[in-house]
């Protein structure tokens, strides 16, 4: 059996999904999932169900999408390989007027294929509202997906 965590479809009490999240913070950073490919895994940068950027894996590619509020689009997409594939989201130095960017790609060592580049203050407790902050993480919708490898690094600037 393959190293690594399964991560099954589960919905908590309140209907958001349940996964594999931990809290950011700090300036700048950038969170790797390796996972094997398959339909249903997704990684994300949320603050709750209606504001999130989030890497959508389908049967035959990785789907970059943001959704704020009501509003949600699909800003780019890749063909998924037949190996396992590095889901990354990461933030950078802001090219607008928000606290950062947020970054989504496939990564491949050091560099990354960005699929979208996005402004991160629609991920902000001062724009969304909340008290939380953000949350990057993974779950499912579909199936029990193998994180064969989870990295965060932190930068401070």
């Amino acid at each position: 059996m393959p190293e690594g965590v399964i991560v099954d479809h589960a919905l908590s009490e309140t209907g958001e999904p349940s996964g594999l999240f931990t809290r950011v913070g700090g300036d700048q950073w950038e969170a790797d999932f390796v996972v094997d490919p398959g339909e249903g895994a997704f990684t994300a940068l949320r603050l709750d169900g209606g504001h999130c950027y989030r890497l959508h894996v389908a049967v035959s590619e990785v789907t970059a999408v943001a959704r704020i509020g009501q509003v949600r689009s699909v800003l780019g997409s890749r063909p998924l390989p037949d190996s396992p594939i590095t889901l990354r989201v990461r933030s950078t130095e802001p090219t607008w007027h928000g606290p950062d960017d947020i970054e989504l790609g496939i990564g491949y060592g050091a560099g990354t294929d960005v699929l979208a580049r996005l402004d991160g203050r629609y991920l902000s407790t001062e724009v969304a509202g909340g008290f939380t902050g953000r949350l990057v993480g993974m779950w499912t919708d579909s199936r029990e997906v193998l994180v064969r490898r989870v990295r965060f690094a932190e930068r401070r600037v």
